[in-house]
């Protein structure tokens, strides 16, 4: 359990820094949107799952 709320709450505060970025105007970087993105939706199948952790 305490290994599943560090991984939220690392999530979280990643949105926060963005958050605070995006209110001086700035944009974070694409690389670390997408790998979040990649992050949050895991692999689409259970065929990608061996390139989801073996990348």
């Amino acid at each position: 359990m305490a290994e599943l709320l560090s991984g939220i709450y690392a999530v979280g505060e990643q949105g926060e820094i963005w958050m605070q970025q995006l209110l001086k105007g700035d944009l974070p970087p694409e690389e670390e949107i997408a790998a979040a993105e990649n992050f949050l939706t895991g692999p689409g199948s259970i065929e990608d799952l061996e390139l989801f952790f073996y990348d």
